[in-house]
C-alpha cells in the first residue's frame, strides 16, 4: 500500500504511535508504522529500510524512550540519508542525546508535551496535509517501453496539454506563486521551532533539563542527609569509646607496670641495719613473759599463788615460745588464754597444758 509518512517511535511509546496514526490515517494521509506493515516473515531490519525509502516524510515520536534507542537513531540517520523530511512530535520535555542532536536540532519540533495530546495529533495532521500537498514529488520521466510506475507513486490524473496556449502558461505561474506563498505562511505558523535558529531553543531545553537533573540530585541528598548524619553520629560515638577503653587500658597497664617496678626496687633495696637495731631485734623473754602475764592478769586467767584454783602460769624460752599451765573452767578460757598470749609481739609459738574443768563431767 502506497504511503507518505513513516513513523519512528519506541516500542514502549507505542500506543501514542498508534494514535498518531489513526489520526493521520484518518485525514487521508497513508502511514508506514510497524509491526503492521511488515509482512510475516519478511525481515525486519530490510522492511524497515523499504519503508523508509518509499516515505516522504519521517515523524518522529520523540520521548526519553526514544532517546535512548538506538533503533531510533539508525532510523532517523536513514531518513536524514534519503532526504525525508523529519517533523519530531515531543510528548516528553527532554533534551534530544547527542546522537540524535546531530540530525533533527535544525529542524521543526511540535511540542505536545501539554495535554490533551489529540490536539496536538490533529493540528500536525493538518500541516502534514497542507506539506505533502504543496511538495508534490517531481513528474514522472517519460514512460519507456516495458517500464512500469514506482510502487509507491500513486496515480494522478494528468492534463491534457494544450500546445501553444499562453494563457495555460500564465495560470501554471500564477497557481506556483499562490502555492509558494501559502506554504510560507504555513510554515511561519507552524508552533515548531525555527529552522533558521533552533541554537537558543536547544540551549534553554539543555539548560532546563539540567536544573531538573540538579534539582532530582539535590533532592536525593536532601533525603540522606539525616541518615549520613544518624550514621556520622553513631560513628562518632564509636570512636569515642574505643578511646576511652583504650585511655582505661593505658592507665590499668602504667598501674600493673608501676606496682611491678615498685615490686622490683623492694625486692632489690638491701637492709641497712640502724644503730642498735640487731640488739632491738633480740627477743625478751622476761619483757615478753611480763606483757602475756599482764593480759592474762586482766582476764582473771593467770593463777597468782599455790592457793588458787583456778588460772595458769606462764613460761617462755629465749627463742619467744610460751607455755601455759594450769586449770580453768571451761574451753573459752582456754581459748582466750592462747589467744591473748599469742597477740604479744616477739611470741612465735604458743603451747598449752591446760585442763578444763567442763572435761571433768561425766557424758
Amino acid at each position: 500500500m502506497a504511503h507518505d509518512v513513516f513513523i519512528s517511535y519506541s516500542t514502549k511509546d507505542k500506543t501514542v504511535a498508534e494514535a498518531l496514526c489513526a489520526t493521520l490515517e484518518a485525514q487521508g494521509v497513508q502511514c508506514w508504522i510497524a509491526p503492521r506493515n511488515i509482512t510475516y516473515g519478511s525481515d525486519y531490519g530490510a522492511a524497515i529500510v523499504d519503508g523508509i525509502n518509499e516515505s516522504r516524510v519521517m515523524v518522529l515520536v520523540f520521548s526519553s524512550n526514544a532517546n535512548s534507542s538506538p533503533h531510533i537513531k539508525r532510523e532517523v540517520d536513514r531518513a536524514v540519508s534519503k532526504g525525508l523530511t523529519i517533523i519530531p512530535i515531543r510528548i516528553e520535555d527532554v533534551a534530544p542525546s547527542r546522537a540524535l542532536e546531530y540530525y533533527i536540532s535544525p529542524v521543526h519540533w511540535l511540542d505536545a508535551t501539554t495535554p490533551p495530546i489529540e490536539s496536538h495529533l490533529h493540528a500536525l495532521a493538518g500541516k502534514i496535509q497542507v506539506l505533502l500537498a504543496t511538495s508534490e514529488p517531481a513528474a514522472p520521466t517519460p514512460a519507456v517501453a516495458g517500464a512500469s510506475p514506482p510502487a509507491h507513486a500513486a496515480p494522478r490524473p494528468v492534463a491534457a496539454a494544450v500546445p501553444g496556449s499562453r494563457r495555460f502558461g500564465l495560470a501554471a505561474v500564477i497557481g506556483g506563486a499562490v502555492a509558494g506563498v501559502v506554504l510560507g505562511v504555513v510554515l511561519w505558523a507552524q508552533p515548531w521551532s525555527s529552522v533558521k535558529n533552533p541554537e537558543p531553543a536547544r540551549l534553554a531545553q539543555i539548560e532546563a533539563q539540567q536544573r531538573r537533573d540538579e534539582a532530582a540530585r539535590q533532592a536525593k541528598l536532601d533525603e540522606r542527609r539525616p541518615e549520613e548524619a544518624a550514621k556520622r553520629a553513631e560513628e562518632t560515638k564509636r570512636a569515642e569509646d574505643a578511646t576511652k577503653r583504650r585511655e582505661e587500658a593505658r592507665r590499668a597497664d602504667d598501674a600493673r607496670r608501676a606496682q611491678a617496678l615498685e615490686e622490683q626496687k623492694r625486692a632489690h633495696v638491701p637492709v641497712v641495719a640502724k644503730p642498735n637495731q640487731e640488739s632491738a631485734a633480740r627477743p625478751d623473754p622476761a619483757g615478753m613473759k611480763a606483757r602475756v602475764e599482764q593480759k592474762l592478769r586482766a582476764r582473771g586467767l593467770l593463777k597468782q599463788s599455790n592457793a588458787d584454783r583456778w588460772g595458769v602460769i606462764v613460761d617462755i624460752t629465749t627463742g619467744g615460745v610460751v607455755t601455759l599451765t594450769g586449770v580453768l573452767r571451761n574451753n573459752d578460757e582456754r581459748n582466750e588464754t592462747v589467744r591473748l598470749a599469742g597477740e604479744v609481739p616477739g611470741v612465735s609459738e604458743v603451747k598449752q597444758r591446760i585442763n578444763v574443768q567442763q572435761s571433768w563431767n561425766p557424758r
